[in-house]
């Protein structure tokens, strides 16, 4: 019997809470729902027969005559009644390993895995199948053309994903294995056209079309090159395409509406629309309606989402940009499109749309939970939707449940969004929608990412050195002891990690200081079928540098585990990143030697070897601050390092390597570490004439009349700026010049307003103390009265300061 979730975990306020596994345990086939992207788990028994056939495929070792092409496909057919992938990919492995998979079986499994919703892993698997050297296919399997047509399509789905490498290796072999000199089959060419728009690969395209000249009467053709020309924003060929079918009388409504979905799905709104309205002005009577443009609406905002989790989430930063004309813009026009959406008085909405509304306000409040609190989707999910006779169905619930485990609105000491999700989770089971799978649980597992005080550093973790320098205990948050339970009912339901539950787990555990439980599920992470390739290594090295100690464990138990799976020739640059951050965590100058001079050969490697785009966009250059970036941290940072570090700094210099914001950075922290105070004096008067030349920020004066003319940055201020001008400020004091010390603060309070000035708390200190010093009691008074109040962290200390300085006056 499996533990139940219910009032171990939460209880919530009119909710009777059922076992999570209540559906899988009393109605043992789950229909499956068409609407969401989700593989259902089903932990029924395998009827005796399918069994005893398993069991006859895993124990013989020659062919049985009770095993047939026909008893096969008829095993795939009752998987696919029950949606268990992995038992149908299972079956034809071990029919392959015996000889009797033919192609008709691959059919049958590749059309399986394209019927059902995407399962990323087990699609994976069998892609690999088809292009990997390892895996030897027999040679009818290998050159049947029918074959490869569905496996084609079935590549199409890891477009715009993690792994669209697969469907580029999939290109590859096929066009190893086919003459395209010698091919006419019309679909094929089709096929590798789409791919290639998928690909982004317009020449390829553009050379589909050349080498098919005699299809190009045909109407699939035209469709075809058009779509695949969409996919590569190609504006230029599609509006040519389409006054050639124009003029040969071939744009039907079937192809407008074709490529109305391509654009909505590429989240291109302009295009979209301007479909749109083509389609309703030349075929009123199959107009379309506005379900693409919502859509198109969503995946823009999505896109802005994904982009700001890489720059702003990644560095713990909140995801709304600075300068949100862009998201404004997008909001207004989505407001005018929805505007007379949601009207007591009219029609209830499609359920369709009522979706996608609800995952545009989800994504959208993920960016600013202010502006988009859950409210605003709550009011739709359980007042409007109700109201309206508009039952919620599975993507509605899950929608829902990402909405509140992606959120940042419950600042409580509580763990309030895995409440709320779980309150989702209850109102699904009552709905009879199966929660025993892995998407239930990557939501359930994504709320207990540990986050304090508004600070979620964790949620879209993927390098320490990205996250704010901070000391070595302020990397643990407090963890909700539920994501263990939760753990525990998964595996117990014969539900084991995915990619996805596996990595957030092991972010829950780093981050909340559980170390001997994130080196326990690493050390049997293969036994959940999860492949160790460089993605994984990469994800242990980056949240074992959150802890001194298990960065010393990474650095010799993983990484020689890593050294014995990968090829050198397979590793990334991000992974070089994190076994860098883990040296800098465990100061360990030899093990940093040697992965600077590693990563170093394969930069060389790679742009010597590689031509492909895709490959060559995964390396930096040799000459460009991307690449030097994180070994000077590391020289800088790492004690034993220093002559490590000059010889970075002037091999940079000796390339003319313009710095980035990073290497400026590392550049003050060394010359602060020597106390190099001429050095750091040069350095800031660079970094503000830079301002200048790259942002046409014009320095004003610190001392008009003196000379030399100190020049100082204009506000507004980056952290950077805060810090370089922090920097420079220590160094005046350090000179004891403490008349060019206020000069610069009047300065500074000239150019911010009311707590804008971060400069830290050690600094002021050190400037009373010297005014104290030397007497300046004016300029003490003038600082209490200006500068303290605009300080941006007001603590207990910082007032008591303030207090002291003002009872000097009294």
């Amino acid at each position: 019997m499996l533990p139940k979730l219910g009032r171990a975990l939460i209880k919530p306020k009119h909710l009777q809470l059922k076992p999570l596994a209540q559906a899988a345990l009393v109605k043992r086939v789950v229909t499956l729902t068409p609407s969401v992207a989700s593989r259902p788990f089903s932990i029924g028994t395998i009827r005796a027969s399918q069994e005893e056939l398993l069991k006859k495929i895993n124990t013989s070792t020659q062919p049985e005559p009770a095993i047939t092409e026909g008893s096969l496909l008829q095993t795939l057919e009752e998987f696919k009644g029950k949606g268990n992938l992995k038992g149908a990919v299972k079956t034809v492995q071990n029919a392959r390993e015996l000889g009797i998979a033919t192609p008709a079986l691959y059919m049958c499994l590749v059309d399986m895995l394209r019927d059902l919703p995407f399962d990323m892993e087990q699609c994976a698997t069998v892609a690999n199948w088809f292009y990997s050297d390892k895996v030897k296919l027999s040679l009818d399997v290998m050159e049947d053309i029918e074959v490869w047509k569905s496996v084609l399509k079935l590549g199409f789905r890891f477009g715009g994903t993690y792994r669209s490498e697969d469907l580029r290796a999939l290109v590859d072999r096929f066009t190893e294995i086919f003459d395209l000199t010698t091919l006419n089959d019309q679909t094929a060419w089709e096929l590798l056209m789409r791919a290639y728009g998928i690909l982004d690969r317009k020449d390829a395209v553009e050379a589909c079309i050349a080498k098919d000249a005699h299809l190009k009467e045909s109407p699939s053709f035209y469709t075809n090159a058009l779509l695949s020309f969409a996919a590569t924003k190609s504006y230029d060929k599609v509006d040519e395409l389409i006054e050639k079918l124009k003029e040969k009388e071939l744009l039907d409504s079937h192809t407008l509406l074709k490529l109305i979905r391509c654009y909505g799905f590429h989240g291109d709104i302009t295009r979209t629309s301007k479909y749109i309205d083509m389609c309703n002005q030349l075929y009123p009577d199959s107009a379309s309606d506005k379900t693409m443009l919502l859509i198109a609406h969503k995946l823009a905002l999505d896109k802005m989402l994904r982009e700001l989790r890489h720059t702003r989430g990644a560095r713990g930063l909140d995801l709304k940009p600075d300068d949100s004309t862009q998201f404004d813009q997008l909001n207004q026009s989505w407001s005018d499109l929805t505007k007379d959406m949601f009207n007591e008085e009219g029609k209830a909405e499609d359920i369709t749309d009522v979706n996608v509304v609800l995952e545009y306000l989800t994504i959208a409040h993920q960016i600013d939970p202010i502006q988009f609190p859950m409210e605003k989707a709550e009011r739709i999910f359980e007042t409007y939707m109700p109201t309206h006779d508009i039952k919620p169905n599975d993507a509605s619930h899950r929608i829902m449940l990402g909405g509140y485990a992606h959120s940042r609105q419950y600042n409580d000491t509580r763990n309030v969004r895995l409440d709320k999700c779980l309150e989702v989770v209850a109102k699904m089971q009552i709905a009879g929608i199966n929660t025993l799978n892995h998407p239930t649980f990557h939501a359930l597992f994504r709320a207990c990412i540990p986050h304090r005080k508004g600070k979620y550093y964790y949620d879209n973790f993927r390098l320490n050195s990205l996250l704010p320098a901070r000391p070595y205990e302020h990397n643990v948050f407090k963890l909700d002891p539920r994501v263990f339970e939760i753990e525990k009912i998964m595996l117990e339901a014969h539900i084991p990690h995915d990619r996805f539950t596996f990595i957030t787990l092991l972010t829950c555990l780093a981050a909340g200081g559980k170390k001997q439980a994130f080196r326990s599920r690493w050390r049997i992470f293969k036994t959940h079928g999860l492949k160790a390739d460089v993605g994984l290594y990469r994800v242990a090295f980056a949240l074992s540098s959150l802890d001194s100690t298990q960065a010393t464990r990474a650095m010799t138990v993983i990484k020689n585990e890593m050294d014995r799976e990968i090829n050198k020739h397979g590793m990334d640059f991000t992974t070089y990143r994190a076994m860098l951050d883990c040296c800098i965590a465990a100061q360990l100058p030899h093990e940093a030697r040697e992965v600077i001079q590693e990563m170093t050969r394969q930069v060389k490697y790679v742009h010597a070897k590689k031509t492909h785009a895709d490959d060559l966009a995964k390396w930096p250059y040799l000459d460009s601050p991307e690449f030097y970036q994180p070994m000077l941290r590391a020289a800088v940072t790492i004690k034993g390092l220093n002559s490590t570090a000059e010889k970075i700094l002037n091999e940079m210099d000796s390339k003319n390597v313009v710095y980035s914001q990073d290497i400026l950075e590392a550049k003050l922290s060394k010359l602060a570490l020597d106390d190099d105070r001429e050095g750091i004096q040069r350095l800031f008067n660079q970094y503000t004439m830079s301002r200048f030349e790259k942002e046409g920020k014009i320095p004003v004066p610190v001392r008009e009349k003196a000379s030399p003319v100190v020049p100082f940055p204009t506000a507004p201020y980056s952290r950077l700026d805060m810090k370089f001008i922090d920097v420079y400020i220590c160094t005046l004091l350090d000179n004891q010049n403490i008349s060019l010390v206020f000069d610069v603060l009047r300065t500074l309070n000239d150019q911010v307003d009311n707590h804008q000035i971060s400069i830290s708390h050690k600094t002021i200190e050190g400037i009373v103390r010297l005014a104290k010093q030397e007497k300046s009691m004016d300029e003490l008074k003038w600082l209490s009265s200006n500068i303290l109040p605009k300080v941006t962290s007001q603590n207990k200390a910082l007032r008591g300061l303030k207090k002291n300085i003002d009872l000097l006056f009294k």
